[in-house]
C-alpha cells in the first residue's frame, strides 16, 4: 500500500512539474505582415524583424511636418528623449499627422506639454509602457496617444521586437 501511494506521489510530482514547465515556455509572437511601412528614426534605428520596414535616420533639423511627409512615423529613441522634450519640439509632436513613437518611456507628457521637463522620472521602468505614441487629429483638435509594455515586464530582445511589431500594426491601422 505505501509503494502505491509513494508512486502517485511520484507520479503527481512529474505532472506538477510538466506543467510547470509549460507555463514558462516562451511565448511566440506575431510578426507585423502588413503594408510596408518607412518610418525616421531620431537616434539608433531598432533592430527588428520585418523585412517590410525601413528606418531612415533624420535629426531634429528634420523634424517639421513638410520633411516627413513621407514617412509613415517617427521614432525617437532612447538617448535622444532628453533633447525630444525640450519645449521647441513641442509643437511639432501636437501638430504631426503622422504619429511620433518615444521608445523607453513611461509617458507622452514631458514632449507635449512646453512646461514639463524630461527627468529620470519619466523613464520606463517595470509595470510602465516602454514606448508611448502620440498623433493629432487635425479634424477635432484632440491628440491620440498610445502605450506599449513588454511581455512580462521583461526587457529582453524578443519581447522588444514583439513590441515593436505591435506599433508597426498600430501605425498600419491609423494611417490617414
Amino acid at each position: 500500500m505505501k509503494r502505491a501511494k509513494g508512486k502517485q506521489y511520484l507520479f503527481f510530482i512529474f505532472v506538477f512539474i510538466f506543467a510547470l514547465a509549460a507555463c514558462t515556455s516562451n511565448p511566440v509572437f506575431e510578426l507585423y505582415s502588413g503594408k510596408p511601412l518607412r518610418i525616421a528614426v531620431v537616434g539608433v534605428p531598432p533592430k527588428v524583424k520585418e523585412e517590410q520596414v525601413s528606418f531612415i535616420k533624420i535629426s531634429f533639423d528634420e523634424m517639421t511636418i513638410n520633411k516627413l511627409k513621407d514617412y509613415d512615423a517617427v521614432f525617437v529613441m532612447k538617448e535622444n528623449l532628453l533633447k525630444a522634450a525640450e519645449s521647441q519640439y513641442a509643437d511639432f509632436y501636437m501638430s504631426s499627422i503622422i504619429p511620433v513613437y518615444f521608445i523607453s518611456t513611461k509617458s507622452h507628457v514631458p514632449f507635449t506639454e512646453k512646461d514639463i521637463e524630461f527627468e529620470d522620472s519619466w523613464r520606463w521602468s517595470p509595470g510602465n509602457s516602454y514606448a508611448v505614441g502620440v498623433l493629432s487629429s487635425q479634424k477635432n483638435h484632440t491628440l491620440k496617444n498610445w502605450g506599449f509594455d513588454l511581455y512580462n515586464d521583461e526587457k529582453t530582445d524578443a519581447n522588444i521586437e514583439e513590441l515593436y511589431s505591435r506599433i508597426f500594426k498600430t501605425i498600419e491601422d491609423n494611417k490617414l
